[in-house]
């Protein structure tokens, strides 16, 4: 048999929960240096800084940050009502569990700036 009292605390600890995280204070589009590039929608999104491959975005009604605010204008002009998964901001922390390897098959190893800059003069 269901215990519904159980089941009823849990639906609202549940809506507590949700109710607690829009009470936090977003960052608007400019103050997050948030940009979207429309020449970046039909890109490969599991490879590079996008907002697909951030641990604070969320795929709910177009995308949404829990970091900034989805209304407003980025740092290019452009307006929109949502975060777009193309997207990327100041915020950006990558999620490992969508973002993928691009070094498949060699050693993993910490790479430093001498690694990735141009020092051959």
């Amino acid at each position: 048999m269901i215990d519904l009292v159980k089941v009823g605390r849990k639906i609202k600890e549940v809506f507590g929960a949700i109710d607690n995280l829009s009470k936090f204070k977003k960052f608007s589009k400019l103050k997050a240096s948030y940009i979207e590039y429309d020449k970046f929608a039909d890109s490969d999104l599991r490879q590079g800084y996008f907002c697909y491959n951030c641990i604070y975005w969320v795929n709910t009604l177009g995308g949404q940050c829990m970091l900034v605010k989805n209304e407003g204008m980025d740092v290019m002009g452009k307006e929109s009502s949502v975060i777009a998964p193309h997207g990327c901001c100041a915020g950006y922390e990558p999620n490992f569990d969508k973002i993928d390897d691009t070094r498949k098959g060699e050693r993993r190893k910490k790479l430093n700036t001498t690694d990735v800059s141009d020092v051959t003069r």
